[in-house]
């Protein structure tokens, strides 16, 4: 992580970061409550209605290394799973990372 790297929880996420609804797609996953999906895909209209967005409204879902999940403020490729959009900027300069660690076979027992 460098110096402008924030670290939030995904309950400050949901705070800060309000979300735009996929309109292109009525079955995305990353639903708020009763709402509708928020996930971006990766590949054709979703993806061009994403690279279309200013970059300080998009966020990246990635995989981490250590089989964990983050979402990570920006437009990114390198393990990208999609992308949200949020309706709030991200402040200028500064890199926002969101942990979601991922159950595993020992968390559930």
């Amino acid at each position: 992580m460098s110096d402008h790297t924030i670290e939030i929880t995904e309950d400050e996420f949901d705070q800060w970061f309000p979300l735009v609804p996929n309109h292109l797609n009525p079955q995305a996953s990353w639903t708020i409550g009763d709402g509708p999906g928020c996930l971006f895909e990766t590949y054709g209209e979703e993806l061009e209605f994403v690279r279309g967005q200013n970059v300080l409204f998009v966020w990246t879902l990635i995989d981490g290394d250590d089989g964990d999940m983050y979402l990570v403020s920006g437009f990114h490729r390198v393990n990208r799973v999609g992308y949200l959009i949020s309706s709030k900027p991200i402040p200028e300069g500064k890199f926002i990372q969101v942990h979601l660690p991922m159950p595993t076979v020992e968390n559930e027992l």
